[in-house]
């Protein structure tokens, strides 16, 4: 083994640093007070350490087999801008979105918007409505949640509510989604008199063949000429089906749910015209078709 002892060490013409084509091996400290920028390749088996602050420009990838630690966060973007920041105590400041393919998360969720259906939530509350269905009673269909709902079809004036026996008014046939704690039913309809000076009818609501007794009423009016709006709202919940009141214990297949109506008496005291006026436009005739309205809206339960 030979050795070289040397003050310093130059290139041949004594004017610049010598070369070292084949690379340079130390079993020991190098200390430099600077090194060239840039550097051309650096490579360090062991450990490297730095007192000061090692800035890093144009680096597409870096690639660590271990943990990098952070002390005191990471930021991510440009200086002036940043664009992300995780802080030490875990949190993530990021002003742009966020792409995942999962998420967990073990408390809460804070949003000012949430976009989606919210088809696939499990577990999460439900608050106010769950399905709200509205519009014509001129047979059309919507999409729903059990499937297809389909209103009944009313495209002119009856004429045949004006007997003492109860007759079908309104038929519908729906089911609630799941977690439902109550649905409203809405039927707007008008209805006039023809000729008796104190006309009065009579309604009932059934669901499938249980009246819910609680919901009768009348509608009374001398010449009468009425809007009516009829509302009643269906409990699901409970031990067992309380339907006076209008309480089910559950509601898990398709229910039909009916209007009646009958005159106060037969041939007199009636609203001959259901659906539609006696006076329009300052005279008695012709009369108008008016065509009702129908809503279907589930409420969903804080604790499902």
């Amino acid at each position: 083994m030979s050795r070289i002892r040397a003050n310093q060490i130059t290139n041949v013409n004594a004017d610049g640093a010598p070369n070292f084509p084949h690379g340079f091996t130390s079993t020991g400290i190098i200390t430099a007070t600077a090194l060239p920028n840039p550097v051309p390749n650096l490579t360090v088996n062991g450990n490297l350490g730095l007192s000061g602050t090692l800035t890093s420009e144009d680096v597409t990838n870096e690639d660590s087999i271990g943990i990098v630690t952070a002390r005191t966060g990471v930021k991510i973007g440009p200086t002036a801008g940043v664009g992300a920041t995780i802080f030490t105590d875990g949190s993530i400041n990021s002003s742009g979105i966020i792409t995942s393919t999962n998420v967990s998360v073990a408390s809460s969720v804070t949003a000012v918007t949430y976009f989606g259906d919210g088809s696939n939530l499990q577990n999460a509350s439900q608050y106010g409505v769950l399905e709200h269905i509205a519009g014509q009673c001129d047979g059309s269909t919507r999409a729903c949640n059990f499937g297809t709902f389909t209103f009944p079809n009313i495209t002119s004036v009856p004429g045949n509510f004006n007997t003492d026996v109860y007759q079908q008014m309104v038929a519908v046939v729906y089911k609630p989604p799941a977690g439902a704690i109550g649905v409203e039913f809405n039927f707007h309809f008008s209805g006039s008199w023809r000729g008796d000076t104190h006309a009065i009818q009579h309604f009932k609501f059934f669901v499938d063949s249980n009246e819910i007794t609680n919901a009768r009423f009348n509608t009374s009016n001398r010449y009468y000429e009425n809007l009516c709006s009829f509302r009643y709202y269906i409990t699901i919940g409970g031990s067992g089906n309380d339907y006076p009141v209008g309480r089910l214990e559950n509601w898990n297949s398709a229910k039909t749910l009916t209007m009646q109506t009958r005159a106060y008496q037969a041939g007199g005291n009636r609203v001959a015209d259901m659906y539609g006026t006696y006076y329009w436009d300052g005279a008695n005739s012709p009369q108008q078709f008016r065509q009702p309205q129908m809503e279907i809206i589930s409420y969903g339960n804080p604790a499902v």
